[in-house]
């Protein structure tokens, strides 16, 4: 019997470090569903060909998740043919709600009114439900579309 008991307190030792890897699997982030690039692009302003006003095309990089809250940067922004240095915005913020919406803060990199957005987000779809700078309307009309780069 003493050798059996020590064979079931050898077992014991060995099978205790399994026990706790065993615990239930923890839930994604429910913000885990913004991770990666979000793209923009607007329809060409005018129906003159050829013109270099392409539109406004914004590129929203979302690496960063914790519970609902994300965070990542701006990683293109061009508006016709002018372009917006990335490092002109400070870093991209935003939560998930518990009904799909999403509500996104893009700050400018010196002081200034932040752009925020308000959508829903259906799969790889973002749709700006509104879109303001301070007191103003923001670049995004209600209805475009923010698309989850594959």
């Amino acid at each position: 019997m003493g050798k059996r008991s020590g064979y079931l307190n050898l077992l014991g030792v060995c099978a205790a470090p399994l026990v706790g890897a065993c615990s239930a699997p923890t839930a994604p982030s429910p913000a885990a569903v913004m991770l990666g690039a979000w793209s923009y692009a607007s329809a060409p302003i005018g129906d003159h060909a050829p013109s270099l006003n392409t539109g406004l095309h914004v590129t929203v990089t979302v690496d960063a998740v914790e519970g609902a809250s994300f965070s990542g940067q701006v990683s293109r922004w061009i508006a016709g043919d002018v372009g917006i240095a990335p490092d002109q915005f400070g870093p991209v913020t935003g939560r998930v709600d518990d009904a799909g919406g999403v509500t996104l803060f893009i700050p400018q990199a010196t002081p200034g009114p932040i752009l925020a957005i308000r959508g829903s987000l259906n799969g790889d779809v973002l749709t700006v439900h509104e879109s303001w700078s301070g007191a103003e309307p923001g670049p995004f009309p209600s209805g475009g579309t923010f698309r989850r780069s594959p």
